[in-house]
């Protein structure tokens, strides 16, 4: 009786730290990933006739974001900063830096930086 007393304490002991011993996830794979893409108003339009979005579609060999090309053509065609912003914000883009961009002109370029999770 004293010896299956022992052996059921020691189990019961045992137990907690068998579910002790998990291995934790790693950091990267709790880490979000983003896709990113840059909204770009023309420097000679302030009243955002020119408004077109950059996701590197002109790089040599870069692969083709059908999606983003459909975005571009909708932003191009809403002509206004807040309504290709809000066009953008409800295909769950995020706005997360406003920036001016070199355009070689006397007045930059201004850059929205949008990313969304992948």
């Amino acid at each position: 009786m004293f010896k299956t007393f022992v052996f059921l304490a020691a189990f019961g002991l045992a137990a907690p730290a068998a579910f002790s011993q998990t291995v934790p996830a790693s950091p990267a794979a709790r880490a979000p990933q983003y896709e990113y893409c840059i909204l770009v108003l023309n420097s000679s339009y302030f009243d955002g006739k020119d408004v077109r979005l950059e996701f590197g579609q002109s790089v040599k060999n870069a692969p083709q974001n059908l999606e983003l090309t459909q975005a571009n053509a909708t932003v191009r065609k809403l002509a206004s900063v807040p309504g290709a912003l809000n066009y953008m914000s409800s295909q769950g883009w995020e706005c997360t830096n406003v920036t001016t961009l070199s355009s070689g002109t006397s007045i930059p370029d201004t850059g929205y930086l949008l990313r969304r999770a992948k």
